[in-house]
């Protein structure tokens, strides 16, 4: 990988007062951020004037701000099936390794439970990740590795965020786990899930379990089903039709 490849330079502009001096200024990178006209990202006045951001738009105006335009469009979207961390970045490569495009997917179960700013950083998590593989310096031994962290941490700088290389949040993933098993054997292991997977031989473990314990799981806590509204239809009389009048029989 060439060094101009993997250099991350900041767009310099020098001002002067003869009107015939050149200008100096290196192709622009996420490090640069423009003169901020309104709240930061990350102010809490965003609770309470967009508490439930669309995630589209937010990409579209960190792209612009952040990113200033060098990060491909892509598409961004929930996932209410991710329940083990808060967002992911599924590349897409060529034969060559190279990446053809991204797509960013935000677990909508955890971040409805957290505050708008964790929706923020793992968003820009993510674009970090398809910011590095657009331009093809994604770190091939550790995803979070030495232009990853670059980039974090100038965002984190200039825009007041608390990015990390991390982003699970386990108070919230385990209130998410409510299909609860236990074992009626003497070791009385219980298992926490989000979906209604009872423990069976596919697992790994479950055979271990098999032979030291031999129990069986009982399904003893299941998230509650709430109920649904009864539908009220007008009655209408038998004996009479549309009109009011009476059928014939």
């Amino acid at each position: 990988m060439s060094q101009e490849r993997n250099q991350t330079s900041n767009t310099n502009y020098q001002s002067s007062k003869s009107h015939h001096e050149n200008q100096r200024a290196s192709s622009p990178t996420p490090t640069d951020q423009p003169p901020k006209s309104h709240p930061s990202i990350v102010d809490p006045i965003w609770e309470i004037i967009d508490p439930k951001p669309n995630l589209q738009d937010l990409f579209d105006e960190f792209r612009e701000t952040i990113f200033l335009g060098i990060l491909p469009e892509l598409k961004v979207k929930w996932s209410r099936k991710m329940t083990r961390s808060s967002g992911q970045c599924v590349h897409s490569m060529n034969e060559n390794g190279d990446c053809k495009g991204c797509v960013i997917e935000l677990s909508q179960p955890i971040l409805e439970l957290r505050p708008r700013r964790d929706t923020v950083e793992s968003l820009l998590h993510e674009m970090i990740h398809a910011f590095l593989c657009a331009r093809n310096q994604r770190d091939p031994d550790d995803p979070h590795g030495e232009n990853f962290l670059k980039i974090m941490e100038v965002i984190n700088r200039k825009v007041g965020t608390n990015i990390t290389i991390e982003h699970s949040f386990d108070e919230e993933v385990e209130a998410l786990k409510k299909h609860w098993w236990t074992c009626d054997g003497p070791c009385q292991k219980v298992v926490k899930r989000t979906r209604n997977m009872v423990p069976s031989s596919k697992e790994r473990w479950f055979r271990e379990h098999e032979q030291t314990c031999g129990g069986n799981f009982i399904k003893t806590s299941e998230p509650e089903v709430p109920a649904r509204k009864k539908r009220h239809f007008k009655k209408t009389p038998e004996s009479e039709g549309p009109a009011g009048k009476k059928r014939k029989t």
